[in-house]
């Protein structure tokens, strides 16, 4: 078994390969969900030309011209996420599903309309609050009967050619010292090991049946801080714009258990590798907008939001252990705290609605090419005097597209109460010549109760979408299918004076 000494300390001491932020990162954190007040969301969100809801603001602030009184509005929500996963494996094939359910809010507004004496410019609105944009929670399980490769195998293929000290300290170096892998020959004398010449062998044999476990537990969200101004001219034009302030958190704990050998060396019964980050971001951006009215019927909109400009936060360790008939072995990694920036897409947003009768329809078409995010660190380059994250951006570049999204919706009136539906296409964001795809769709419904001075919305959404789940390395397994489906229930009070 394993005779640290000193090499310990020289592992701590060497050069640790970071945590590595990567072109995903940046997809996550500049996407967003259709959420906020619940008229807003039984309606998909397509608010561009019609105004008049708080989390227009964060779509395009000229609606905030639209209001005429001071309002004052507050959602709660609950959020359902059931993800099923499928892996085929040679046996057969095998699903599992989680389900993950929480209740958060995701609308507090105020806005403040003042009256001026201006036959032109008659009122000036303010708008302060907060919208939900964005929920990170979901839990993976996946199970499968491998028999033809191992994490051990990966371990191994990172491990070798390196010396122990050289061994990365948040993978292969942890495997090493809990003896999932080992030098071929492991001898040693009073000074450490005397064949310490980057060649190991696994203590697992992948091409033999074992089971995995593989388990994911993602939380967090996004919420934006909102400043928002807003005018009208003769009734006719609309202007605003909205200083945002996002912040978001994400938290991720993955872990990979093996067991049921069929063939290992020294007794290795089973081990479990797990992963756990925390993240943290604060932002800024701009959004600016107008609606013009053609005539009572129709509205036409625009908007444009520029990049949010996040600084990060990251901590990041792992935990390998191992189990053996005699002994047990436990490794966390050094915990590695990182700051970095990141830099999300500009988003340009056209929309049109149109008033018939009773009822309202509204399309919003948005634009977005999210290869322009992108990651820096202030001030540190790399020991070629490259950027740090040169290669992350690169793969931005050649992994990801521009991209349209669209959102439809519609409101009827009858008298006091109000029925809506809605519907969105999110383009998906990776180039053609991938074989994923990641669009989403999501279908959503809606009620309210107007009565002047309060009224009262309730919303429902249902969004799905797939992806592809890597357990480890491709080059050892094959991706695993994953079915996200989402459920949504808002009910929003809001009180006019």
């Amino acid at each position: 078994m394993k005779q640290k000494y000193l090499l310990i300390i020289l592992l701590f001491l060497s050069s640790i390969q970071l945590y590595s932020q990567n072109e995903f990162d940046a997809l996550r954190y500049s996407q967003y969900n259709i959420s906020g007040t619940a008229r807003y969301s039984s309606m998909s969100g397509a608010f561009g030309s019609l105004g008049g809801d708080f989390s227009g603001l964060s779509q395009n602030p000229a609606g905030l011209g639209m209001y005429q009184f001071t309002e004052v509005t507050f959602t709660p929500q609950i959020n359902s996420n059931i993800n099923t996963s499928y892996y085929n494996s040679s046996a057969d094939m095998q699903r599992f599903e989680t389900e993950s359910s929480d209740g958060k809010i995701g609308n507090i507004g105020l806005v403040l309309s003042y009256a001026k004496d201006d036959p032109d410019w008659k009122r000036i609105n303010f708008g302060i609050g907060w919208n939900q944009i964005a929920n990170y929670n979901k839990n993976i399980y996946i199970f499968n009967e491998n028999t033809s490769s191992s994490l051990a195998d990966n371990f191994l293929s990172i491990a070798q050619g390196n010396q122990i000290n050289e061994l990365n300290s948040f993978f292969a170096g942890p495997a090493f010292w809990t003896d999932i892998i080992d030098l071929a020959n492991n001898s040693f004398d009073s000074n450490g090991y005397i064949y310490d010449n980057g060649n190991y062998i696994s203590h697992v044999s992948g091409a033999t049946s074992k089971n995995q476990i593989h388990m994911l537990n993602a939380n967090g969200g996004m919420n934006e801080f909102v400043l928002s101004l807003g005018s009208s001219y003769q009734e006719k034009f609309y202007l605003g714009a909205t200083l945002g302030f996002p912040t978001l958190n994400y938290t991720e704990s993955v872990k990979h258990t093996e067991t049921n050998f069929e063939d290992t060396i020294n007794g290795l019964e089973s081990f479990s590798y797990a992963q756990d980050l925390i993240a943290s971001g604060t932002g800024i951006n701009l959004k600016i907008g107008g609606i013009y009215r053609l005539n009572e019927q129709i509205k036409i909109g625009g908007a444009l939001h520029s990049p949010t400009l996040f600084t990060m936060q990251e901590e990041f360790q792992t935990l390998t252990s191992a189990r053996f008939m005699d002994t047990s072995y436990y490794e966390y990694s050094p915990n590695n705290f990182f700051e970095y920036n990141l830099t999300t897409p500009w988003k340009a947003i056209a929309s049109i609605s149109a008033k018939l009768m009773n009822s309202i329809f509204s399309i919003d078409y948005e634009l977005i090419d999210y290869t322009t995010a992108s990651l820096d660190v202030d001030n540190y380059y790399m020991d070629n005097g490259s950027q740090v994250f040169n290669d992350e951006n690169n793969a931005i570049t050649n992994t990801f597209t521009k991209t349209e999204n669209i959102k439809v919706g519609a409101e009827t009136k009858l008298e006091k109460l109000s029925l809506r539906a809605g519907y969105a296409k999110f383009g998906s964001p990776l180039r053609d010549d991938y074989d994923e795809e990641l669009s989403r769709e999501n279908f959503s419904f809606g009620i309210g109760l107007n009565n002047g001075s309060y009224y009262i919305d309730f919303a429902y959404i249902f969004s799905e979408y797939n992806e592809k789940y890597q357990m480890y390395s491709e080059e050892f397994v094959s991706a695993s299918e994953l079915v996200n489906s989402n459920h949504n229930i808002l009910l929003t009070l809001g009180f006019r004076y």
